[in-house]
């Protein structure tokens, strides 16, 4: 099993989207996303900003409402839960492979060795 699993999940809440406006100079238009990644420590999470032109650009995660918040939040507690289920999955087959590996493999116990009774004693 892989220590990292890279799988960047742009949030597709449309309340995430910059809003239309005319492209001025340095304007980049876009939406913000969440980079979650399985790692050996657990689910790394990176905020982002997905620029239209498919640039992916380090940005903080700036809330500017409650609802926005809330709703960025469910998504982030959705992808962090989905990745931790894909790990825990892939942890059972990886557990269950090595069951049957050890079952399918030849018993190599020793044969009991038995002592026989000395004769003419």
């Amino acid at each position: 099993m892989n220590s990292k699993q890279a799988s960047p999940e742009p949030t597709p809440d449309a309340s995430s989207a910059v809003s239309p406006a005319p492209a001025e100079e340095g304007q980049v238009r876009g939406r913000s996303v969440f980079m979650v990644e399985t790692v050996a420590a657990g689910v790394a999470v990176k905020p982002a900003f997905l620029a239209e032109d498919g640039r992916l650009l380090d940005l903080p995660a700036i809330f500017p409402d409650m609802a926005y918040a809330m709703a960025q939040i469910d998504e982030l507690r959705r992808l962090v839960s989905a990745h931790f289920a894909q790990a825990a999955q892939i942890g059972a087959q990886v557990i269950a492979a090595q069951a049957a590996a050890a079952a399918s493999a030849p018993a190599t116990a020793p044969a009991e060795a038995t002592a026989a009774p000395a004769e003419g004693a």
